[in-house]
């Protein structure tokens, strides 16, 4: 049975002995990597991240010669080679010196565990990645073969390395696929698991490799940390790692994690940037709230449901912020504030029916936060659709939701420690990253983070045809065309993958397409536990593919049988993100690899983007498209791109602040003593 997995495809699976009579010198590749003369000039003449690209490209020949050499050799052969190289790795020599020969016995162990081999670019991208750097690998083009790449050489030191996933399967299935790669070389390699004891996780940090979601990495160190500040962990000898009782060998230190030494972290700008606002925060468990305790919260519900806008209360978008007028501050001191043990000083009776304003006014339902089995809230990250069942608003949001649905309130945790990602990577000493979507953010991520992004072209030329934005007066209207769209596709015998925003907006285009007679799949938060099967059939000849933002699926979507003479897989995006790099990642999906493909996205004066533009002209734009008195809608369109504009300025300044704050409350622990990420 084949298997859809992610990573460098080629048209056939070759044996290592066809691969190599059928390689070409990097000089006969055009338009991909350039001739070798061309690069050397670039290496000292062009800026920063393209001198990277063209210093890596200098040494693709190199590898290939390595390689050659290593293809004649047997496996035990192969093994030795690789013993030998960790020997000198351990002995001190530069990890630089041996870049050329241990990307060579990797790209071999590849071709034979595997039968695929490593492209041209994918040896550059590692190059760049060993060095310390993000790179910008189109989708398709192999990110999991390619971090292997520099994995290999990194762990040759013994000191371990980090492959951060965005979930916990990628993490599973990439240990999985490129574990026999590494065992054939005789690395170990484990992986992290949500739920996991700490005698496994233990064990999968002992291993030369390990495969983790980048919020498990970061939670194990808090969790070490606060062994340490518990005084259940002391330093210990590392000749003395375990003690023995009557119930058997013990360890001497509980903590898990070794040393931060390098970490490679794929989808790199969902973690880096979208994920730069929330901090990972290991608190006590929240308890059901006693009747006493949900007045408040009650109260301020019902009064928030009284409250008009712009006449007790003003929106701010900018600072994504909502503030009493002064009417509305009359209004909530005369709503009769409950009194009693639980009640509070009258200035944070006010923030109470702040946070209930916003959870009815800025917080929706599937877009935001959906209702569990369970009946409780479950916040949905916007950026990839996905249900994040472990996370909770803080300072009372998520109680005001509560309240707001009509759920059981539970009562916030206290918070024992806490970190934000951009703090926990650059702990390491050596940090790289790779995503698809990484030049929008490169001068905030060289700011932030001290790290160039350099842009790897793809190993075939794009074929994709990225059709006209086309605009249209309403929602209703929007979602006719786009079922008008598919039923043109379909006729043709091609797949269609159409990308909404939100939960609510799944279901109402999936509704109209069951109307319509259309057979289709729908994956969103609510729908995710097919999630990669979904996704890997979304490229056979006539499906229909609902999905939320298809940030970071992880799960390539091949062509089925005569798609491609067709004209490939056609994306439709219903809407336009915060975020323009979510909007590119949904339209990467069409023409991986050389493949045809096209995309084009459907808008409306109804959709939420135009929030950025601000809420008066959000609401005149919203009655215009209602009243349809207008001759061309597609005049609006430069409105869309400007509000993503502002939208993303909007989130810039507020992970700059983020940085700042987590600077100075850093510096204010330090001089006082404190542990710098234990509350």
């Amino acid at each position: 049975m084949a298997v859809m997995i992610e990573g460098p495809t080629v048209s056939a699976l070759l044996p290592a002995e066809r691969v190599a009579h059928d390689h070409k010198p990097i000089e006969n590749v055009p338009g991909r990597l350039g001739p070798l003369w061309w690069n050397r000039l670039l290496s000292w003449i062009a800026p920063p991240w393209r001198r990277r690209l063209a210093r890596a490209a200098l040494l693709v020949p190199r590898i290939r010669q390595w390689e050659k050499h290593y293809l004649k050799a047997s496996d035990e052969e192969l093994l030795a080679k690789s013993q030998e190289l960790r020997g000198k790795a351990r002995g001190r020599w530069n990890l630089d010196l041996l870049l050329p020969e241990a990307f060579g016995l990797v790209s071999v162990a590849i071709q034979r565990t595997l039968g695929l081999r490593p492209f041209d670019v994918q040896l550059a991208a590692g190059v760049v990645m060993h060095y310390g750097g993000l790179v910008e690998l189109a989708t398709g083009e192999g990110k999991t073969l390619t971090a292997a790449l520099p994995a290999y050489l990194n762990a040759l030191t013994g000191k371990g390395v980090h492959i951060a996933t965005v979930n916990d399967y990628l993490a599973r299935r990439d240990a999985e696929w490129m574990g026999p790669v590494y065992e054939k070389l005789g690395l170990t390699v484990g992986y992290l698991q949500q739920q996991m004891d700490d005698e496994r996780r233990y064990a999968a940090y002992r291993c030369d490799i390990t495969y983790g979601t980048a919020s498990e990495f970061g939670f194990d160190f808090l969790r070490d940390r606060l062994k340490l500040r518990q005084g259940q962990a002391h330093a210990t000898p590392f000749w003395l790692p375990w003690t023995t009782s009557r119930h058997g060998p013990r360890r001497l230190d509980p903590r898990v994690q070794r040393e931060l030494v390098y970490a490679i972290v794929d989808e790199a700008d969902s973690i880096f940037i979208d994920e730069a606002r929330t901090p990972m925060i290991i608190a006590t468990p929240t308890r059901r709230a006693s009747p006493e305790e949900q007045v408040v919260f009650l109260w301020a519900d019902r009064v928030a449901r009284t409250l008009v806008p712009d006449e007790h209360f003003r929106l701010i978008p900018k600072q994504e912020k909502l503030e009493l007028t002064e009417a509305g501050r009359r209004q909530v001191r005369y709503s009769e504030p409950p009194v009693g043990k639980h009640a509070k000083a009258m200035d944070k009776m006010f923030e109470a029916v702040e946070r209930a304003l916003l959870a009815h006014y800025r917080y929706h339902r599937d877009q935001h936060y959906m209702i569990g089995p369970d009946q409780k809230i479950i916040i949905i990250d916007e950026g990839t659709g996905r249900p994040m069942p472990d996370r909770h608003w803080r300072d009372g949001l998520h109680q005001a939701i509560e309240a707001k649905e009509g759920v059981p309130i539970n009562m916030p945790s206290e918070h024992a420690a806490q970190i934000t990602y951009q703090n926990f990577y650059r702990l390491y000493r050596k940090l790289a990253g790779m995503s698809g979507t990484l030049m929008p953010n490169f001068w905030e991520l060289r700011r932030v983070y001290g790290l160039w992004v350099t842009r790897v072209p793809t190993n075939q030329p794009c074929r994709r045809q990225l059709l006209p934005d086309r605009v249209f007066p309403t929602e209703e209207a929007k979602f006719q065309a786009v079922v008008e769209a598919t039923q043109q596709m379909l006729a043709v015998g091609r797949p269609v993958l159409i990308g909404t925003r939100t939960v609510e907006a799944s279901k109402k285009l999936s509704a109209r397409l069951s109307a319509a007679g259309i057979a289709h799949q729908v994956l969103n938060a609510e729908q995710n536990q097919r999630e990669a099967e979904i996704v890997a059939l979304a490229g056979q000849p006539g499906t229909v593919t609902v999905a939320t933002n298809m940030a970071g699926r992880g799960t390539d979507i091949k062509l089925g049988p005569g798609v491609a003479a067709k004209g490939g897989l056609h994306v439709i995006a219903t809407e336009r993100h915060e975020a323009e790099r979510i909007d590119r990642q949904l339209v990467g999906r069409a023409g991986r690899q050389g493949d045809p493909g096209s995309a084009q996205f459907f808008l409306s004066l109804e959709d939420k983007i135009l929030e950025g533009l601000g809420p008066h002209r959000q609401r005149r734009l919203q009655e215009l498209g209602r009243s349809g008195q207008h001759r061309n809608w597609n005049s609006f369109l430069p409105l869309f791109r400007k509000a993503q504009r502002q939208i993303e300025k909007r989130h810039y300044r507020q992970r700059l602040d983020l940085k700042n704050y987590d600077k100075n409350r850093q510096e204010w622990l330090k001089d006082i003593g404190a542990d710098q990420y234990v509350d």
